[in-house]
């Protein structure tokens, strides 16, 4: 597959738009074999459009690359007379369509003008000139004499737009881009209603694995809530060179992995894992599924991995690390993890007889995260341990309890924890583990005690057909009782360690699904206020 991925990426990208463009080569009295020869190509076709030779070393610059080769394709149809609008989105959109159209199609009608850009250049400096003599005959006579059509208002917006629109979506793409924090799951950390730059070259820029799809949308259109992409075509999943590997206890920005199957219903009560955890029997959450599938099929969306939603956690374990979580203490590779600024941990209050909780100085004067379920009388905090301690010794005078609430062991989440067999891992938030997290060209033993971990990895992450029949497993039709990981995993936790929805909900985050490093909140707001304190504030929070 490696090799008809680089074979069809050859053919669009170099064979044919050269091919098109050879006979380009040949109407300016060039020879037609220069433009299948690297380099030397670029030479001919910056010749042709009056550009100096030294531009060739920005294609060698990535991101910057694709501007110029935009910028040429676009001067490219000038200097043979093509200037509409139309022209210049196909040579830049489908220049594997476009140049071989151009080329064996229309060379009879093409005739060379010359180059666009001494073309364009001239004709400033020549009006430039009439202007000052305020020879406004002579102005008007450069424009209806001028080769390429003076632009109307209209054309001059639509190609500023255009230009626009596709710089952003590039950048988008390969560089930087915005997202917000819509939930409190990162809260002490990151807050509803931060906006955060991402950075896309840390990690290493993923390349689209669906290129074909609206430009600027995520996976969702405005109004219609229709999917803004197509499936065809879907390319493997590849990385430009990276600048760091994802280090333990930085935030990282992923597709969600459960998002692969969504549930478009709002009345059918949750969505379609949840649906599934509820059910802890392997054999009966089959049947389940199916069920669902059968009932629901014009309500489930199957999303590819770039086009699943976008997540925000911060990464605990790295590939090859063990994560436990004891009494709702993190436990990395069996040492405690280091504290980190802005961890939260649930508190209980309860006053005294008499005595009342000011819930609006409490949420002034401390950082915390108030849940729904507080009063007057007793309430429910989310913060860190430095700001429970200042807490609880500055309401001593009206509290009667102040207590971390730690989950007994037994003490079972209703909306299921990872692997869902709870009848072989009794575990929950604050009771977890320990778990290994699995790393590339590492093989495990597989059991029916430790299938419900790996097979998600097996099959929905990694590509495979696995068949359990009677305690045996086939892998691609192949009996085995082993497995050998194809990707790294991670292990994502919420810094609102009580209030998230992270990998002790869904498992592991695989490689495929990272798509970045937060840098910095460069706005963030609560209702319309304006949070002027947390501009520019890192999002590493450590």
């Amino acid at each position: 597959m490696d090799v008809l991925y680089y074979v069809v990426v050859f053919i669009l990208s170099y064979l044919l738009p050269f091919a098109g463009i050879s006979k380009l080569f040949e109407l300016r009295e060039e020879a037609g074999w220069k433009a299948y020869v690297p380099v030397l190509n670029f030479m001919v076709w910056n010749k042709i459009i009056g550009k100096a030779n030294w531009q060739i070393v920005l294609l060698f610059i990535p991101l910057v690359n694709v501007f110029v080769i935009a910028s040429m394709a676009s001067d490219l149809n000038k200097s043979f007379g093509r200037f509409s609008f139309l022209d210049s989105v196909l040579a830049i959109a489908v220049p594997f369509v476009w140049f071989p159209y151009m080329g064996f199609s229309l060379a009879k009608k093409l005739k060379y003008i010359g180059p666009a850009t001494k073309l364009r250049e001239d004709f400033k400096k020549n009006v430039k000139a009439a202007i000052k003599a305020k020879n406004e005959s002579e102005v008007r006579r450069l424009e209806k004499e001028h080769p390429i059509p003076k632009k109307t208002m209209i054309r001059e917006w639509a190609d500023s737009i255009l230009f626009a629109v596709f710089a952003a979506h590039f950048i988008r793409l390969f560089l930087i881009e915005a997202y917000t924090i819509p939930t409190p799951s990162m809260e002490g950390s990151l807050l509803v209603g931060d906006y955060l730059f991402v950075s896309k070259v840390h990690y290493g820029s993923r390349l689209p694995m669906t290129p074909l799809s609206f430009p600027l949308l995520h996976n969702v259109l405005p109004i219609t809530g229709k999917e803004c992409y197509s499936v065809w075509p879907q390319w493997q999943y590849r990385r430009a060179p990276k600048i760091q590997s994802v280090h333990r206890y930085d935030p990282v920005v992923f597709n969600y992995p459960e998002g692969d199957t969504t549930l478009k219903t709002p009345n059918y009560g949750d969505d379609y894992y949840n649906q599934l955890k509820r059910e802890p029997d392997l054999q009966r959450r089959e049947a389940l599924r199916a069920r669902m599938k059968s009932e629901l099929k014009s309500k489930i969306v199957v999303r590819p991995v770039d086009k699943r939603d976008h997540y925000i956690k911060r990464c605990v374990g790295l590939p090859g690390d063990s994560i436990e979580v004891r009494g709702g203490d993190l436990y990395v590779n069996g040492q405690p993890a280091p504290v980190i600024k802005g961890v939260q941990h649930e508190y209980y209050l309860r006053a005294k007889a008499g005595k009342l909780l000011d819930l609006n100085y409490i949420k002034t004067n401390y950082a915390i995260t108030s849940d729904p379920r507080s009063s007057a009388e007793q309430a429910i905090v989310h913060t860190s341990p430095a700001e429970a301690k200042k807490m609880q010794k500055d309401l001593a005078a009206v509290l009667d309890t102040f207590i971390r609430v730690i989950a007994e062991k037994e003490e079972m989440d209703r909306n299921g924890i990872f692997p869902y067999n709870h009848s072989i891992y009794r575990w929950n938030n604050d009771h977890y583990g320990p778990i290994w997290i699995p790393k590339k060209g590492t093989k495990v033993m597989l059991s029916m005690k430790n299938i419900e971990l790996y097979q998600r990895i097996i099959t929905a992450y990694e590509g495979n057909k696995l068949e359990i029949k009677d305690g045996q497993f086939k892998i691609n039709g192949v009996a085995t009782n082993e497995y050998t990981f194809k990707m790294d995993y991670y292990w994502m936790m919420g810094d609102n360690r009580h209030n998230s929805a992270d990998s002790r909900s869904w498992g592991f985050v695989p490689e495929n699904h990272v798509v970045g490093k937060p840098l910095f909140v460069w706005f963030s707001h609560e209702g319309w206020n304006i949070r002027w304190k947390r501009l520019f504030m890192s999002a590493v929070g450590k």
